[in-house]
């Protein structure tokens, strides 16, 4: 607990809170709070910027590879402001672009060293108010705020966004060194509520994720006592009460929305989906090569300029940019994934950022927009950071020890 407040009260933490803030104030809409939090975020960034920019870090080549080809994809988003058919929309993109800018930028100015516990105990603060709020909400029967239309408002974020932060947790927790029962305790009614949401974007990336984590973890993982008799545990209570447990989970759970099979032919969520990305694929076939322009997502869906988008930034870059973008797009996480994937399995913090990062791109794949990329764009620029001082620091052990 002392090395937690420690960590909490301190000038590292403060940066890594006040850029989580502006990344994730859409979420946080909610909050009565008198001055717009994504512009106070924004501005809290910027004067940190502007403070620590007196000292330049010179990062290794291979992250300014992965950054310059983030800032390619938005230059070109820039550049298509001079053909776009949008009006109404481009100006909306344009800001989030901005934003998007601002999000890389930021870290690799601000932050001087490695980040990661800051972070993981941000995440458990996170995780810990993201748990009392929904139980409240859950036994008061306000629940219904993220299923009942009638009760939508702007201000809160709808049950994708709330699942992918608790999928979030849930995967940040994985990287304490013990499992404790309260770690335990607190990754079930992770789950609970997850399950409880309905999200299956959420929830079935989380498993990918964790599928993946244990992949490319195997190496590390060691069979003591504790282990076997937590697993055994596990099992048995499994065993003599999964009817009671399936029962408690499913109560107030539309199952219909996990049977992917016949979603994809009743759900009109699914059903919606599918007839965007063919309208999608029917603007870029017309626009191969340039696309139609920024913002022009909303005309070739809707026929309206207006926001709208394809649930799939692969597609929106292929509509916006044509071949150029959607290839734009592709390499940046093609490179990424494939570059770090032997490098995470040494290193356990990398590994949960790199999981992270994966699970946000699945997530912007099913329901995304470049309109919030800057959430996934804060994820890959926090591993890059942690990666860059990791290796350093790797480096000069070596030089040291010869």
């Amino acid at each position: 607990m002392r090395n937690f407040l420690k960590t909490v009260f301190s000038y590292n933490f403060f940066k890594v809170f006040i850029y989580f803030i502006f990344v994730f104030s859409g979420s946080l809409k909610w909050i009565p709070f008198p001055i717009d939090i994504t512009l106070l975020g924004a501005f809290l960034c910027v004067m940190v910027l502007v403070f620590e920019i007196k000292s330049i870090t010179i990062f290794r080549r291979e992250v300014y590879s992965q950054v310059l080809l983030i800032l390619l994809l938005m230059f070109l988003f820039m550049v298509s402001n001079l053909y776009t058919v949008s009006y109404i929309y481009s100006e909306k993109k344009n800001i989030a672009m901005i934003l998007n800018f601002l999000t890389v930028l930021y870290p690799f100015i601000v932050f001087k060293n490695i980040v990661f516990e800051e972070l993981k105990n941000l995440m458990y603060v996170i995780g810990g108010f993201a748990i009392l709020v929904l139980l409240y909400v859950y036994f008061t029967y306000t629940f219904i705020i993220f299923f009942d239309v009638t009760q939508y408002s702007e201000s809160i974020p709808t049950y994708l966004a709330v699942g992918i932060m608790l999928s979030a947790c849930f995967i940040f927790s994985m990287s304490s060194q013990r499992v404790t029962a309260p770690l335990i305790i607190y990754r079930i009614i992770l789950l609970f509520l997850l399950t409880q949401l309905g999200g299956r974007g959420p929830f079935f990336n989380l498993i990918l994720c964790i599928g993946v984590y244990y992949f490319l973890n195997l190496k590390n993982i060691k069979l003591n006592y504790k282990v076997v008799l937590s697993a055994a545990t596990a099992f048995f209570v499994i065993l003599f009460y999964l009817h009671d447990i399936i029962d408690f989970i499913i109560e107030n759970v539309n199952i219909d929305r996990f049977n992917l099979l016949k979603a994809s032919q009743e759900d009109e969520s699914v059903i919606y989906r599918v007839m965007v990305i063919n309208k999608g694929l029917e603007s870029f076939y017309s626009h191969p090569f340039i696309g139609t322009g920024i913002g022009s997502s909303g005309i070739a869906l809707t026929g309206i300029d207006q926001v709208e988008y394809p649930h799939n930034l692969l597609l929106e870059s292929m509509i916006e940019l044509g071949l150029i973008g959607g290839l734009a797009y592709l390499s940046i996480y093609l490179y990424f994934f494939i570059y770090n994937l032997e490098i995470v399995r040494k290193d356990k913090k990398l590994l949960v950022l790199y999981v992270i990062c994966l699970l946000f791109f699945l997530e912007d794949m099913k329901s995304g927009s470049f309109d919030a990329w800057r959430i996934n764009l804060f994820w890959i620029s926090i591993y890059l950071v942690q990666y860059n001082f990791r290796m350093d620091s790797t480096s000069k052990k070596v030089i040291h020890s010869v």
